[in-house]
């Protein structure tokens, strides 16, 4: 992931710099950083759980779904 694509999967969470940085549990000047730099591996790796989870509740009702199709 460069910081290009950082920004891209902020914009695509909704999210401003500062929320960003608190997910991160990173100041928003180091965030900043990131942008423009090549992020470091534990936050690429961050950034795929704060993914995953966001769409957890949407996968979970998918599932439920297909489980009802099915009969279980």
């Amino acid at each position: 992931m460069t910081g290009y694509e950082l920004k891209l999967w902020r914009t695509g969470m909704g999210w401003e710099q500062e929320r960003a940085a608190e997910e991160l549990g990173v100041s928003r000047r180091t965030y900043q950083k990131y942008e423009t730099t090549q992020p470091p591996k534990a936050v690429i790796l961050a950034t795929q759980a704060l993914s995953l989870k966001a769409l957890w509740p949407e996968a979970t009702k998918n599932l439920s779904m297909i489980a009802a199709l099915v009969g279980h």
